[in-house]
């Protein structure tokens, strides 16, 4: 029951997360808005997202705790339903919020209990659900196009889907229930103590720092990829069929990973990964087919999110607040690197966007390889 729940769940938020970019231009025309002002779509759902992603970490009622991927699909119904109707620009920027929460609270409470709850192949389920996740991506501006115009109405069909899939987050919030509280209850009672406290706290910070910064690097890479390729001499469709490449060779080494992932350390699949990532950024930045060599890092990209994970759980049992920070430190890296690199390519040029990136990639590892060193017996 959770599985099936985690990866159509995951496929519809790739779906929900791919519709806002294509609806944009259709947004500025219903609601008279410019460019810069429609952009708060994004700030509206990041912020929500964050919410949603830190909310059950911190509200322990006991009502709540056991339905939380309940009231996540509440919320993505009622915002979804609010955003197709809603008759002010406010009124949308509110809507995308509470849809934006029930998001956050599906990736952060689907991801703990597929590692938590899926046992060794734990690391392989949840590598599946975020491929699933770029399945929807691609689902997502395929249904704009097959509508024939950019409008929000899209968003009915989105609430209706939640509808439909309510049934199944109320039967996986059952099933996990067992789930969350077998996670809860291991780990060694040491951590009472003040010394192993601040340590755990160091621990997390760093894994916090990890994902941020490889979130980061990830983002930095979608978001630019198709500017260096204009750059390089590559035609406006050849430079989008080069984005499209990045997120497939994200999605197929996800898939790939999740075949043999369970059988391979997750330090090790981290610390290869960012390896890998680094070595491919570092021809980007000394070759004149840059776009393409960041095009296929997507394959080193792909296990690093769900790897860190596992390997935060193995590092930090009794922290049941872990994975929310971590996740929290993704989506902030994921807003906060791409900007970071998008003024070093107006200062320097767009053929500074490989060396910027690797930068952040760079200090992933030096912050993978200091938690792999601090975890060794």
């Amino acid at each position: 029951m959770i599985a099936v729940a985690g990866i159509v769940t995951f496929a519809f938020l790739g779906a929900i997360q791919a519709l806002y970019g294509p609806l944009l231009p259709g947004l500025r025309h219903v609601f008279a808005v410019d460019t810069g002002t429609v952009g708060l779509v994004f700030a509206a759902h990041g912020l929500g997202a964050l919410v949603g992603i830190l909310v059950p970490s911190f509200v322990q009622a006991p009502a709540l705790a056991e339905r939380w991927l309940s009231i996540a699909t509440g919320l993505l119904l009622t915002g979804a339903a609010a955003m197709s109707i809603a008759p002010t620009w406010p009124a949308l920027l509110a809507a995308v919020f509470v849809l934006a929460m029930g998001f956050g609270i599906h990736v952060v409470r689907l991801n703990g209990l597929f590692v938590a709850g899926f046992g060794t192949r734990g690391m392989a389920m949840s590598l599946l659900i975020n491929a699933a996740f770029s399945v929807g991506a691609i689902l997502g501006p395929v249904a704009v196009a097959a509508s024939g115009e950019p409008s929000r109405r899209l968003f009915g069909g989105v609430a209706a889907l939640a509808l439909a899939l309510l049934p199944l987050a109320v039967g996986a919030d059952r099933r996990g229930r067992a789930v969350a509280s077998s996670a809860l209850s291991h780990g060694p009672n040491s951590a009472s103590h003040a010394a192993t406290r601040l340590r755990s706290r160091a621990l997390l910070g760093a894994f916090v720092a990890l994902m941020c910064l490889t979130s980061g690097t990830e983002n930095s890479i979608g978001g630019w990829t198709a500017t260096l390729a204009l750059a390089d001499g590559h035609t406006f469709s050849s430079a989008a069929q080069l984005t499209a490449l990045f997120f497939g060779c994200i999605f197929a080494g996800r898939l790939a990973a999740a075949g043999f992932g369970h059988r391979v350390k997750p330090a090790f699949l981290v610390l290869a990964g960012i390896g890998c990532l680094a070595a491919a950024l570092s021809i980007a930045s000394v070759t004149h087919n840059a776009a393409i060599a960041l095009a296929l890092s997507g394959f080193a990209i792909a296990p690093i999110f769900s790897a860190t994970l596992v390997w935060l759980g193995a590092s930090l049992p009794t922290s049941a607040r872990a994975n929310a920070f971590v996740i929290a430190g993704a989506l902030l890296g994921a807003a906060s690197f791409p900007p970071l690199v998008g003024r070093v390519i107006g200062q320097f040029g767009v053929s500074a966007a490989p060396p910027a990136i690797l930068c952040i990639a760079l200090a992933a590892l030096a912050v993978a390889v200091a938690i792999y060193v601090a975890r060794r017996p």
